[in-house]
């Protein structure tokens, strides 16, 4: 591995992402897929983290932004949409954690999906739980967020 060899990675990864946002994973997929060494790979990603071209926590901010509203998701499922985009697993890990909990969350794709509660709604609690299901989102959460939802009718 050199130093051209490296620059030219560089380089490469640079053309690709322009002025996208990109996660380290997806660049250091791209170029082994270019034909590039495993290790020149991660020596050209380390370097564009490094100069700040690639952030991975701009990449997350850009995979959360994508699944709100009536497209919210559990906790459990943004971390793996997040390692699935290529978010460094620690990153992705902090991320998640930091994330609002699944009950209020839960609540949130609730109101997206059918707007203000309504007293009609309350014999419609399985059709919100799978719902919730769908998303990720345990028994227990979607209930308590269900609960939390009817109470402000």
């Amino acid at each position: 591995m050199s130093d051209k060899e490296i620059k030219e990675a560089v380089s490469c990864a640079i053309r690709h992402i322009g002025t996208g946002v990109y996660s380290s994973g997806k660049i250091l997929v791209y170029l082994g897929n270019k034909g590039y060494d495993e290790s020149v790979c991660h020596a050209a990603v380390k370097e564009l983290v490094n100069t700040g071209y690639i952030d991975d926590k701009r990449a997350a901010r850009k995979v959360l932004l994508a699944r709100s509203g009536k497209k919210q998701e559990s906790r459990n499922y943004m971390l793996q949409r997040l390692l699935e985009a290529g978010i460094d697993p620690n990153i992705a890990e902090g991320i998640a954690a930091g994330l609002d909990s699944d009950v209020d969350t839960c609540q949130l794709l609730y109101e997206a999906s059918f707007g203000a509660p309504e007293e009609s709604y309350s014999d419609r609690e399985e059709e919100f739980i799978k719902l919730a299901q769908l998303r990720g989102y345990g028994l227990e959460a979607s209930r308590k967020a269900f609960r939390i939802y009817m109470d402000s009718v």
